[in-house]
């Protein structure tokens, strides 16, 4: 599910309406995706969820707490050491973007008041929790390290940087004539694409529906003057709809044929997308309530599967962070090396005895105060900290490795977790769970089930000459690679997050665009990124692909990529879809 930032502006609206002044009395985390808050207010309880779920990021209010582990996170534990019997003050809107910001204030020693702030960013895959004080970051359910992104960094301690702001006109206080003005009167690209680019606070959902309100076939590439007067109107109603306090407007839920919630709209539809159904609520809560119990229920089987990997995930996100720790202390190293350096170049000049000394820094002529050991000699003190230094390398070298073998296993953990979303037959789950096993991760039953017939990948018979294929898991996954694929045929895989491996193969000289194409929207619909937009993907012919001796099921390694830049479309993937032949 993907939210507009003119529906956020309606769900500030009512947040205002209905949660200001409450006092926060309880905080919970029932998964690393979602925290909420218990409420207070004059004449009831109420429960504010924060989900960041980059598949379907939303905020609701609910009269039922969700279910708590028995250990609660260290970062809930955190936010209830900050902000219980904390009153929301203030809820607002960055402008029209995905990002919300509620301001909580509360007593602080000597009767101050200290107010501190839970940012919330609905953006897709990059969506996160971030609490703050004064501008600064206290923690985050998501890190974002400066090797991730130098320019947005999201760490305890670093100050916290809104995303980059949508470019474009505001689509609710602009005058309409004038974003209508801005979009060209040829365009080479689709009308809707032309509308998004002008605004801000729309997507291509809400830009077919004003395009279609005003009467204008999606598959038009100009608009008339009287298209343009058309859409004019429908904009200026759209405005008075959302900003005069005193109309009662509807919120349509669209729903796919999956029975998931795509997006929720704060008016009235002009048109119901193909292959989907819509839903009409009296306010925007109870649409993202009705969103939310459309999540897809998963089998008893695979809710095993994903609460035994966020197990693991849980650990190795610890393990990581000790790690890092060590790591950052043994950095210390190369700081004896230089004063063990020093005192060998400046033995003379070091009084035998002495509890310190001040010698020339050799690498950079500077003064560096050296701690001494008064019963050694001076060269024994640098003796003692060359010792220092070689301890300390070693163990860098040490840390290094596990660390880099531990990410490994996260990387793998979250894979294997991203290819939950996907099965759909007990089969392909059984594949899952023995993979587990293993992986030494699920116990190996004492007997032994019979081994069933392997399920098969998704197999899509684009046209006569080419076909394309997408595994599920990382079993079907090295299928698709190995066994299916040859050296001419085309991989694909979205760009540094787990995914499936896809596989395009054609009899032709060259694949056809159009099943390039779609390809390459395979790959981002089968990822973690699915539901985001401009999302990378990789391409390489399959001769470049190689597996790792020893490396985790479904990892591989490739060279000679060319990367392209998609949002899936999901009517035209499951139009594809329809094409499955895998039996």
């Amino acid at each position: 599910m993907n939210l507009e930032g003119i529906t956020l502006h309606s769900l500030t609206a009512y947040l205002k309406q209905e949660v200001t002044g409450s006092r926060i009395y309880k905080i919970g985390m029932p998964s690393n995706h979602m925290v909420y808050f218990s409420l207070k207010r004059e004449s009831d309880t109420i429960h504010f969820i924060i989900d960041v779920n980059p598949a379907s990021p939303a905020i609701r209010l609910t009269t039922e707490a969700p279910d708590n582990p028995q250990e609660p996170p260290a970062f809930c534990m955190l936010l209830r050491k900050h902000l219980e019997e904390g009153r929301i003050t203030r809820i607002r809107q960055y402008g029209l973007d995905r990002v919300i910001e509620l301001e909580i204030s509360l007593l602080g020693r000597s009767s101050q008041i200290l107010t501190k702030q839970i940012i919330i960013e609905l953006t897709g895959k990059n969506a996160n929790l971030i609490f703050a004080e004064n501008g600064k970051i206290l923690d985050s359910l998501k890190h974002v390290s400066p090797y991730m992104n130098s320019v947005r960094v999201i760490q305890p301690g670093y100050a916290y940087n809104p995303p980059p702001p949508q470019p474009g006109l505001d689509i609710l206080t602009v005058s309409p004539a004038t974003i209508v003005a801005a979009i060209p009167d040829e365009v080479t690209s689709s009308l809707w694409k032309q509308l998004v680019k002008a605004t801000t606070g729309i997507g291509k959902a809400s830009a077919l529906q004003l395009l279609s309100a005003a009467n204008i076939p999606l598959s038009a590439t100009y608009l008339t003057p009287m298209d343009r007067n058309r859409l004019i109107s429908v904009i200026t109603d759209l405005q008075k709809k959302l900003t005069e306090k005193n109309i009662t407007q509807p919120f349509t839920a669209i729903v796919t044929k999956r029975n998931q919630c795509q997006t929720v709209f704060p008016y009235e539809i002009a048109y119901v997308p193909e292959d989907c159904h819509s839903e009409i609520f009296p306010d925007i809560n109870e649409a993202l309530c009705y969103a939310a119990r459309l999540q897809p229920a998963k089998l008893p089987e695979q809710e095993v599967l994903q609460k035994a990997i966020q197990s693991e995930l849980r650990k190795t996100d610890k393990k990581i962070s000790v790690l890092q720790q060590d790591l950052s202390l043994s950095n210390d190293a190369e700081r004896y090396r230089v004063m063990a350096d020093s005192l060998m170049a400046a033995l003379y000049q070091v009084q035998k005895g002495a509890a310190s000394c001040t010698i020339p820094n050799i690498y950079d002529g500077t003064s560096l105060p050296v701690a001494l050991s008064p019963i050694l000699t001076p060269a024994e003190n640098a003796q003692k900290y060359y010792k220092k230094y070689n301890k300390l390398k070693r163990a860098q070298e040490e840390i290094a490795i596990q660390l880099a073998e531990t990410k490994e296993m996260q990387n793998y953990l979250e894979s294997v977790e991203e290819s939950l979303h996907f099965v759909t037959t007990r089969q392909e789950t059984e594949e899952i769970k023995e993979e587990l096993q293993r992986a030494g991760i699920l116990p190996i039953p004492k007997r032994k089930t019979p081994t069933s017939v392997k399920s098969s990948p998704v197999q899509i018979i684009f046209s006569e000459s080419t076909t394309i294929y997408i595994g599920k898991n990382n079993r079907q996954n090295e299928d698709v690679t190995f066994k299916i694929g040859t050296g001419s045929d085309l991989w694909l895989h979205v760009q540094k997050i787990p995914g499936s491996h896809v596989l395009l193969k054609t009899i032709l000289p060259e694949p056809e665009p159009q099943a390039l194409e779609a390809a390459i929207q395979l790959a981002a619909w089968f990822s973690k990124a699915r539901g985001s937009s401009q999302i990378p993907v990789d391409c390489v012919p399959r001769r470049f692909v190689k597996k790792p001796s020893g490396a985790k099921p479904g990892f591989v390694i490739f060279t000679n990529q060319k990367t392209f830049y998609t949002t899936p479309d999901e009517e035209y993937i499951n139009r594809l879809l329809q094409k499955n032949k895998a039996k």
